[in-house]
């Protein structure tokens, strides 16, 4: 098979074709609708005033994730070309869209807070990826269970904690920083589980 050939099967078994334009859709879309917009949530350490972009990146990952668990192992395993790098260009590419998608929101909108959405969803697939490694398609649920935490205890009164990450405003350089390091290091993870289920 050539090369070519080869990738452009790798994509239809992700059905990258369907899911991924929805995904980067639904995300755009959210995006917008909820950009200023807070609710006061029940927390255990505070009151605060939750901004609903925080929940924004939950169905990308979700598509993500399908994506990422739709193979075929048997044609996998005895390909010539390693899948491993085409699902770690996919997580990367999905990201890098994201954060396209928030630059245009934001140019939009007129307020840097939309530039927080793609940070975020680059820390929450980081979490995700990490968990994959041990969990498989389950830790789709970790991202959510991050920001279930952050909510009921990730507050000092209204004011975010610094382990929180994604409730931090999009000025944050610790976020930045951190958000890329967790992202990094759960691409590296989900590089060894995918070649152990090639």
């Amino acid at each position: 098979m050539r090369s070519e050939d080869a990738v452009i099967w790798w994509f239809k078994t992700r059905r990258g074709h369907t899911l991924l334009p929805v995904a980067l859709a639904v995300f755009a879309m959210a995006l917008y609708a909820v950009q200023d917009t807070t609710v006061l949530l029940p927390s255990i350490t505070g009151s605060p005033r939750i901004a609903l972009s925080l929940f924004v990146p939950v169905p990308l990952l979700a598509l993500l994730m399908a994506m990422l668990e739709s193979r075929v192992p048997a044609a996998e395993s005895s390909g010539a070309r390693s899948v491993t790098l085409l699902d770690s260009a996919l997580v990367t590419v999905v990201m890098a869209a994201s954060a396209v998608c928030s630059l245009a929101v934001c140019a939009l909108h007129g307020t840097a807070a939309a530039t927080a959405g793609s940070r975020n969803a680059l820390f929450l697939t980081g979490v995700m990826l990490l968990g994959r490694a041990w969990a498989g398609q389950s830790a789709v649920m970790l991202p959510v269970g991050w920001l279930v935490t952050v909510v009921v205890i990730g507050f000092r009164g209204n004011v975010p904690r610094t382990w929180t990450v994604v409730a931090l405003p999009a000025t944050s350089a610790f976020a930045a920083t951190a958000s890329l390091t967790v992202f990094a290091i759960g691409l590296a993870a989900q590089f060894r589980s995918s070649r152990r289920t090639t």
